[in-house]
Order: structure tokens, then sequence, then C-alpha cells
């Protein structure tokens, strides 16, 4: 009876520590794969920082995803403090983040050359807002400002085909194919008053490309389309400036 006894504890003790063994390597194995999802996030995080700093006009929305990978960095340390380069991603990620706080605007480039890029952009802000929304409904920014922030996007979405659309006008103009620029700017006006985005810059450009229409300006304001050189009015001062050299040569 006795041996039956201590037979028995054995195998319930044996139990438990397979129990445990089991129990500490599925901890193991979930933090390895949370780990594992951090860091694919965080580069995703950091491409995407990359490609909207040439699509955006002021860093408002780049400070908000970068301090989203700041968060994934401080998680990843929590998970695991041993790794040193973590702590350095941290330091980087930190560090960048104080630059655009610096509030120094950005130079977009929105003027794309093919609808495969026009597409790739828009998928780019498009992101940005669901990382937007992301931090909204974790309580890491207020409903108003997410609000703001989404709708700067939508803003830039609009932008990015509009621009595009400018440019190539502006590309045929260069060409002295006017018929062919006024076709595209009529799509990219088109385009604009079809938009029900209610940001101001719109109905300027708006109007501004109606006078384009009526042979009013060559090209939009620079204050709110900062890709300038393609307008027909630079390449004209590029030619009066060559020609100034040219006569200052003789």
């Amino acid at each position: 009876m006795t041996s039956l006894i201590i037979f028995c504890a054995i195998a319930i003790m044996s139990l438990l520590v397979v129990s445990i063994a089991n129990q500490r390597e599925e901890r193991l194995r979930s933090r390895r794969i949370r780990m594992q999802k951090l860091k694919m996030r965080v580069d995703e995080l950091e491409t995407l920082l990359i490609h909207l700093t040439h699509l955006l006009e002021n860093p408002d929305v780049l400070i908000q995803i970068n301090d989203e990978i700041v968060d994934m960095y401080q998680a990843m340390i929590d998970l695991d403090a041993s790794l040193p380069y973590l702590e350095a991603g941290l330091n980087t990620a930190q560090q960048r983040g104080s630059q655009f706080s610096a509030n120094q605007p950005l130079t977009p480039r929105r003027l794309l050359e093919s609808d495969a890029k026009i597409a790739l952009a828009q998928k780019h802000l498009t992101e940005a807002a669901r990382v937007i929304r992301h931090r909204q409904a974790h309580a890491k920014i207020s409903m108003e400002e997410m609000q703001l922030l989404v709708r700067e996007l939508s803003y830039q979405h609009l932008m990015v085909d509009a621009i595009s659309m400018i440019g190539q006008g502006h590309k045929q103009m260069n060409r002295s194919n006017p018929l062919s620029a006024q076709a595209y700017y009529k799509k990219a006006r088109q385009h604009l008053i079809s938009s029900t985005h209610s940001d101001p810059r719109r109905h300027q450009m708006i109007k501004e490309l109606a006078e384009m229409l009526d042979g009013k300006r060559t090209s939009i304001s620079a204050t709110i389309m900062a890709e300038t050189y393609l307008n027909p009015d630079a390449q004209d001062q590029q030619t009066d400036q060559l020609l100034d050299d040219i006569l200052d040569d003789e």
C-alpha cells in the first residue's frame, strides 16, 4: 500500500513537472511569436514613414506613426530586455521623433508619373490613416486629433491624383502642346470638383485651374502645389537665366 502511494505521488509530481514545463514553453513560444510580430510591424511602419515623408506637407502624421514605433520598441523591451539592439532602435526612433517635432515643413513630391505609382502612394496614405485610427482606439490620441489627421491624409490622397494630372499638363505645355495640356488641367479640375473634401485648399486649386484654362495664369500657387519644377513659368525663368548667362559670357 505504501509503495502504491509513493508511486502515485511520483506520478503526480511528474505530471506537475511536465505541466509546468509545457506552460513555460508555451509562454516562451507566445513571447517569441509576439516579438516577431512586433519586429515585422516596426519594419513596416519605418518603411511607411519613408514613403510618407514625400507625400505630406507637415510632420504631424509622421510624429504619430513614429510614436507608434516607439511604443512597439518599448513593448519588445518589456518582453526581452536582454536584446541590446532594441534599446538602440528605441533611441533612434526617439531621436527621429524629436526631429519631426521641430515642426520643420516637409517638401512633398506628389507629382507622380504613372498610375501604379499614384496607386502605391495612395495605399501608403490609407495605411497611415489606419495607424492613426488604431492609436485613437487605444487612447493614444483624442478623437479630435484623429479626425484632423485623417482629414489631412484624405486631402493628400486627393492631391496625389490632382497634382500628378496638373504635372502632366505642365509637361505638355512645356512641349508646346497647349491642347493636350488643357485636357489634363480640365481632368484635374473635374477630379477636384467631384470630391466632397471641405479643405479650402481644394477650392483654391479649382479656382486657379479655371484661371489657367482661361489663360490668366500658367501654374498653381506654390502655397498649394509645392511641386513647381515643371511649371511653365519656371521653365521660362530658366530659359531667361540661360540667355542672361550667354549674354554675360559674350
